[in-house]
């Protein structure tokens, strides 16, 4: 079905609400709805920062069967294919595919048939009003850890033209804004976490940088995207928390713990973070070093910023993989015992298919698990993670997403993984949201592996409490402050813009997800590319 331009005569409703954004209008986004377009498809995915594998012939037929599926459905409800997709009957639809298909085993190595360790419960896709009842939770306070956006107008789109380049590429095709960037902007941030999904709170990050001169999102952008969500709750509470993103192994290592200094004193931030594995000379450092890791922490240390957080796994382009492995991080926990350390992606990474743990394996989760192990680091620690992209890539591959998170809440702990999706480079993350809601470990994994059960109170703690903890943030209060904010007033107007083709669909990626769409960017890019 092609859908021709609709221009939109009213501003979004947030426009109304939120100040110092200013005034857009944006044109309907849907060209025709493919498989781009559904919430959730098979296959390896990307958020923009590294070149996943190809789709395969399995991948293709699991979201044939999708689209058909949703035209089946959509069929039976007399309903436009499009609305149709906009709804939880879409998701449901993409779940049970991956249900029956069985996507992906634990390992590629296994010679005899083996239970299988991942499934999602869904009513059928034409019952939507089920589908909507199983898969819109019941009111789980949801802190997402890994978001973010970028600011058009900065000094980075002229001082780092690689990374403008990657993210101009990261546009949904029918972005018609002008400058381009403002697509992936804080309204379309605010839309996609506070209007398209069920986020209740999220910590504002970044892409690497070496500081404010090419950061799509310098320190003090983000305390302003940090002061207008503020400013939508009711009560003072507060919707965004924020990170500063530094490069100890750029420049002299004063500036980098000068920088620090000012951003507490400016801030604060509520986490330090790192790329280890970065810089753009294409050499990364440890966390260990003497003379860059270890006085950087202790900076962090004693500013009273007890919570530091690094890229670990997931190795993005031109990174140096020396410095990838979580060795550092972990040992380093064992220094700073009053401080919190986060890895990010729970060094996951997509050449490694997840299995039962293997404590010789080099790269992925086990890798860090042995870290733990060699440094007798107990679960519910001072180590945590998060499962931004783990959990977008693998809920595709039911089996393999089982061990991944029955090794993590068994191992780092219950109370030490948290949430995470890297919006809003995937669109909006409600259809991750609904796919860990309908998700558990079946009786035969956590009989095999001692897995715990993905239960209520299992997942509440996943999707928010324990990040709450660690931040320091009363989930109670803050559920209660924003139950009456412009932002949770909107909800169901920007529901029924996006039903009508209005606004784009909350399942459009901003970013380069499949591998060809990496690679394209890839061979049009006249520079080498490297993250700002």
């Amino acid at each position: 079905m092609c859908v021709t331009e609709l221009a939109i005569a009213r501003s979004w409703p947030i426009v109304s609400v939120v100040a110092g954004i200013g005034q857009y209008s944006r044109r309907k986004r849907e060209q025709e709805d493919g498989p781009t377009h559904l919430p959730l498809r098979a296959g390896p995915v990307s958020n923009g920062e590294y070149v996943p594998a190809g789709e395969t012939a399995r991948d293709r037929a699991v979201n044939e069967l999708i689209r058909t599926t949703v035209e089946d459905a959509a069929a039976t409800l007399g309903t436009d294919r499009r609305r149709f997709l906009q709804g939880a009957g879409a998701v449901a639809a993409s779940l049970a595919a991956f249900q029956l298909a069985g996507c992906g085993t634990s390992t590629a190595s296994r010679r005899a048939p083996s239970p299988r360790g991942g499934t999602f419960t869904t009513p059928p896709p034409e019952d939507t009003a089920a589908c909507q009842q199983a898969l819109t939770g019941t009111g789980e306070f949801i802190f997402d850890v890994h978001t973010q956006h970028v600011i058009p107008s900065g000094p980075w789109v002229q001082n780092s033209p690689e990374t403008t380049g990657l993210v101009l590429s990261m546009l949904p095709p029918g972005c018609t804004d002008s400058p381009r960037l403002d697509c992936v902007d804080r309204a379309t941030y605010l839309h996609d976490l506070f209007l398209a999904s069920d986020t209740d709170v999220a910590m504002l990050t970044d892409v690497p940088n070496s500081g404010p001169s090419d950061a799509p999102i310098p320190f003090p952008e983000a305390l302003t995207t940090q002061q207008i969500t503020a400013g939508l709750a009711q009560g003072g509470a507060s919707r965004l928390l924020v990170e500063n993103i530094i490069a100890p192994n750029v420049g002299p290592l004063g500036v980098t713990l000068d920088e620090m200094s000012s951003a507490v004193h400016s801030g604060p931030p509520s986490a330090f973070k790192v790329y280890t594995a970065w810089s753009p000379s294409g050499r990364g450092f440890s966390l260990e070093d003497p003379a860059i890791g270890l006085p950087t922490v202790q900076h962090a240390h004693d500013l009273g910023v007890k919570v530091f957080v690094a890229h670990k796994g997931l190795p993005l382009m031109n990174f140096d993989a020396a410095f990838n492995h979580p060795e550092d991080i972990v040992s380093i926990s064992r220094q700073f015992s009053d401080m919190n350390f986060v890895v990010y992606h729970a060094a996951w990474d997509p050449s490694h298919a997840e299995g039962p743990y293997d404590a010789t394996a080099t790269t992925g989760i086990d890798s860090l698990l042995a870290s733990l192990d060699r440094h007798n680091v107990p679960p519910d620690d001072n180590v945590w993670v998060d499962l931004a992209t783990v959990w977008r890539q693998l809920l595709t591959q039911p089996d393999q997403a089982a061990h991944a998170i029955g090794k993590l809440l068994s191992r780092v702990g219950q109370h030490r993984v948290m949430w995470g999706t890297d919006a809003i480079w995937y669109g909006s993350p409600q259809a991750q949201i609904m796919a860990m809601r309908a998700f558990q470990i079946t009786p035969e994994f956590q009989d095999l592996y001692r897995y715990p059960a993905l239960t209520a109170e299992v997942k509440a703690a996943i999707f928010g409490l324990n990040a709450a903890d660690l931040f320091g943030v009363d989930a109670t209060a803050t559920r209660c402050a924003l139950a009456s904010d412009p932002l949770t007033s909107n909800v169901q107007e920007t529901a029924q813009l996006r039903s009508d083709g209005a606004l784009p669909s909350a399942w459009s990626p901003h970013g380069p997800t499949t591998r060809r769409q990496v690679l394209n960017w890839l061979a049009s890019s006249t520079t080498r590319w490297l993250p700002a």
